[in-house]
C-alpha cells in the first residue's frame, strides 16, 4: 500500500493505492481517536469486505463513512485500487513513519539474508490465507497481517558480520541471532500494531519446545505464530538460496507434514497445506 498525505491539519486528506490482493483493515474507533469520524472514497478499483456476500463489493465513486466502528472491518483489492481516505482525527504521521518504515526495513534485511523482496509479501499472503480458513476474527487476521509481513525485521538490529557470516556462528553469535525475535517485538511496540509483536516475538518458538527466544511449547504459543513459522519454513525450501536449490514443493509438504506434532500443530500443517495447494496449484 502507498499513502500519500495531501491536505494535513485538523484534518487529513490521504490518498492511497492498494494493489491486486493488497488489504486496508479499517480500525476500531478506540485505535484511531475516539469517535474520530473517517470517510473512504473509491477512486478507481474494486474492494471486497472480508466476511460479507460476494455480491457486496465497493467500486469507482462508492464510500464508507465511518464513526464509533466497534470492531476490525478488512477489504482486500480485487483490482488495483486508489481511494481517498479523509479523517478528523490525524493518523497519517503514525502509520507512515512508523508502520511503513518498518515494513521498508523487513525488505530490506530479508534482501541481506538472501531472499527476494516478495519474501515478506509471501509469507503475508499465505499466512492471512491460512488464518481465514482457520476462521480467526477481523481482529486476529489484522495482527496477522501485519506479524507476518514483519516477521524478521528485528534482524536489522543484528550486526551484519553475524547475520551474513559465511561461517559457521560461534555459541555467542548464535545468541545475538535468537535475540532477533525480540528485538522485532520491540521495534513494533510504538506503532498502532503492537500486539502482532507477540507473533512476532514467538515465531521460532516450537510446539516440542526446541525454539527460541524462550523454549514456549505447545499452547504457550500463538496459533498466529505457529502460522507465520510454518509458512516461513515451507518458503525457506521452495526458495532458492545463495547456498542451494529451492526444493521441489512436494519435499517441502512431505517436511512439513514429518514434523506435524512435534515442531507445529497438526491442525495448522494441514490447514497451510490445504491453502497453498489452492493457491499455487
Amino acid at each position: 500500500m502507498v499513502l500519500d498525505l495531501l491536505v494535513g491539519g485538523g484534518t487529513e486528506i490521504v490518498e492511497g493505492t492498494l494493489r491486486k490482493g493488497e488489504r486496508i483493515t479499517l480500525l476500531p474507533s478506540s485505535e484511531v481517536g475516539g469517535e474520530a469520524v473517517e470517510i473512504y472514497y473509491l477512486l478507481s478499483g474494486s474492494l471486497a469486505q472480508l466476511g460479507a456476500e460476494e455480491t457486496d463489493i465497493m467500486v469507482r465513486g462508492d464510500y464508507l463513512v465511518t464513526r464509533g466502528l466497534a470492531e476490525e472491518a478488512i477489504f482486500t483489492a480485487i483490482e488495483e485500487v486508489r481511494f481517498l481516505y479523509v479523517t478528523s482525527q490525524p493518523f497519517f504521521k503514525e502509520i507512515s513513519s512508523g508502520l511503513q518504515e518498518l515494513m521498508q526495513l523487513a525488505v530490506e534485511v530479508e534482501l541481506k539474508d538472501g531472499y527476494t523482496a516478495e519474501h515478506c509479501l509471501r509469507l503475508q499472503r499465505l499466512s492471512f490465507a491460512t488464518g481465514k480458513a482457520l476462521g480467526l476474527s477481523a481482529h486476529r487476521l489484522h495482527l496477522l497481517d501485519h506479524g507476518s509481513y514483519l516477521h524478521d525485521v528485528g534482524k536489522v538490529r543484528v550486526p551484519v558480520e553475524i547475520l551474513l557470516k559465511p561461517a559457521a556462528l560461534t555459541d555467542d553469535e548464535w545468541a545475538v541471532i535468537k535475540l532477533h525475535p525480540t528485538f522485532g517485538r520491540e521495534m513494533l511496540q510504538p506503532t498502532f500494531v503492537r500486539e502482532a509483536g507477540r507473533i512476532v516475538e514467538q515465531h521460532h518458538e516450537r510446539l516440542d519446545g526446541s525454539g527460541y527466544p524462550f523454549g514456549l511449547a505447545a499452547d504457550e504459543i500463538l496459533p498466529e505464530s505457529y502460522i507465520v513459522a510454518i509458512v516461513d519454513t515451507y518458503d525457506a525450501m521452495t526458495t532458492d538460496r545463495a547456498y542451494r536449490k529451492a526444493l521441489p514443493k512436494a519435499e517441502a509438504f512431505d517436511e512439513l507434514t514429518r514434523f506435524s506434532n512435534i515442531h507445529y500443530p497438526r491442525e495448522l500443517v494441514e490447514a497451510f497445506l490445504s491453502v497453498v495447494h489452492k493457491l499455487e496449484s
